[in-house]
């Protein structure tokens, strides 16, 4: 690898949010009992990250081909840091009256960031895997915050034993690729090696492409390796849950669709019937098991796991040449929508929690909260509607970009088993609703809210009904985004 001066600036966003996270535990360091001041330091400091991402957001290609700073990373990026700022905003109340050193959990959820970061903008095998163990690490971490909690260290346990063995799987997967592609890493050249095999190709080349698979799956939390997901998410400090919700599912998604549709379409006859199944199941097993649970944090988790079964239409469908960018775009859609309803839902979430004595999260805790808190409820309601792809909320033309590409790909009758898991989903989504509205109150919740708490919520939920009501804006930013997304296709693509 050659080094160029100006490869620097193709990873400003990373280093911006390291030095960010440096000072933030450098802070709590020299002044333990400001929190607020570590709180405002991280959140205005992303800010600064979002503005260098938005100046240096089209550098291109850097360190010979292992990074890209391009619109599809640029806007993923993005997305990612406000994802972070939103979660350390409303972690603020959370924190209170916990023994978790803010300053510390602050720098850890930047860390995992900049694993993020370089997870989306990597385009080299070698980039991937450091990526997916600098966000993973951090992860374990963050989900074992709060060890007097019993569910928190068995959280990180079980995220951590089952997370080091999907690693297995990924790094033994990317070694056979490297092999069997002639000592290639870099993903274009990967592409290219497998068009130049034709029809010679070697077994272990199918054993690396399973094996990674294995690893991404673990990572998206899809069927079969969704296991740990809901335990994870119920038993991590509820920020956290949120932030797992969304952040690293984009940063894994990104990898996925970078690995299969630019690296790999050429193997698609053999991946693409795997991931169809998986798809298929996922999304299946997602929503009807969600259909159970009196857990609010357990029914997101559940149904985190059914929307990764909607997102795997999209790498399907990225492999196709003519709908390629539709995929991608669909997909970089996909993630605001979801990253707007999953930080509103599990703010509402926290605040209903800490209103309880047992800290607890249960469903029948909602049951009159209209009564009591009416914008409080209408917030919630909003979120869990957009959830469920009912329009005009901007779920909906998540869904339906995301549907209409797999269409285009042929990829009609998954579509079909995805509209029918979506209306399964409503049920779930909606009878929080109607124990909002419809149910009288069994307990009277005594919410105090922050002004940043409330403000958090009101923009999640005006930013769902403006994304509804104009779709166009986001869109239009994510086929820029796509379009200069730098991603070398191999000429043998599936047509």
């Amino acid at each position: 690898m050659t080094f160029n001066p100006t490869d620097i600036l193709a990873i400003i966003p990373e280093i911006g949010i390291l030095a960010l996270a440096m000072i933030v535990i450098l802070l709590e360091l020299l002044s333990p009992r400001q929190e607020k001041l570590f709180q405002w330091v991280a959140a205005f400091g992303l800010i600064a990250v979002i503005a260098l991402t938005v100046i240096f957001g089209n550098h291109g290609s850097a360190f010979s081909g292992m990074i890209a700073l391009d619109g599809f990373s640029a806007f993923l990026i993005i997305l990612i840091t406000a994802v972070t700022a939103a979660v350390i905003l409303m972690s603020g109340d959370y924190l209170r009256g916990t023994n978790i050193r803010h300053g510390e959990y602050y720098g850890m959820l930047m860390i995992a960031s900049c694993g993020m970061m370089i997870l989306v903008s990597a385009t080299d095998l070698v980039t991937v895997f450091l990526g997916i163990e600098t966000m993973s690490i951090s992860l374990y971490v963050l989900a074992g915050l709060r060890p007097e909690k019993a569910r928190s260290s068995e959280a990180a346990l079980k995220y951590f034993l089952l997370g080091a063995f999907a690693t297995g799987f990924l790094l033994y997967g990317m070694a056979l690729i490297y092999g069997a592609s002639g000592g290639k890493t870099n993903l274009a050249e990967i592409a290219s090696a497998i068009t130049r095999l034709d029809k010679a190709i070697p077994i272990h080349l199918y054993a690396g492409v399973g094996l990674i698979s294995i690893g991404l799956l673990f990572k998206v939390a899809a069927f079969p390796f969704h296991f740990w997901s809901p335990d994870v998410y119920q038993g991590s400090p509820t920020p956290v849950t949120a932030f797992m919700s969304v952040a690293p599912k984009a940063a894994a998604f990104a990898a996925f669709l970078r690995i299969f549709g630019g690296a790999l379409p050429d193997l698609g006859t053999v991946w693409i019937p795997v991931i169809w199944v998986v798809a298929a199941v996922t999304m299946t097993v997602g929503n009807i098991t969600a259909l159970a649970q009196k857990d609010i944090k357990r029914m997101l988790a559940y149904s985190s796991i059914s929307h990764a079964g909607y997102l795997l239409l999209a790498v399907l469908a990225s492999a196709t040449y003519e709908v390629n960018k539709e995929a991608m775009a669909g997909m970089m859609f996909y993630f605001v929508a979801y990253a707007l309803m999953n930080v509103g839902a599990f703010t509402v979430a926290i605040l209903i929690s800490r209103s309880r004595e047992k800290g607890d999260y249960q469903i029948d805790d909602y049951k009159g909260l209209a009564a009591e808190h009416p914008w409080i409820a209408a917030g919630m309601a909003i979120f869990l509607i957009s959830l469920s792809g009912i329009p005009p909320a901007i779920g909906f033309f998540g869904k339906l970009y995301v549907f209409s590409a797999a269409v285009k790909a042929g990829f009609v009758g998954l579509v079909v088993i995805a509209v029918l898991n979506s209306v399964v989903s409503v049920y779930y989504y909606l009878r929080i609703v109607v124990y909002m509205y419809m149910r009288p109150k069994e307990v009277s919740l005594s919410l105090k809210p922050s002004v940043v708490t409330l403000a958090l919520i009101a923009i999640c939920a005006v930013f769902i009904l403006l994304g509804g009501v104009l779709p166009g804006k986001v869109m239009n930013l994510a086929d820029q985004g796509a379009t200069q997304s730098g991603l070398e296709k191999p000429v043998a693509m599936i047509r």
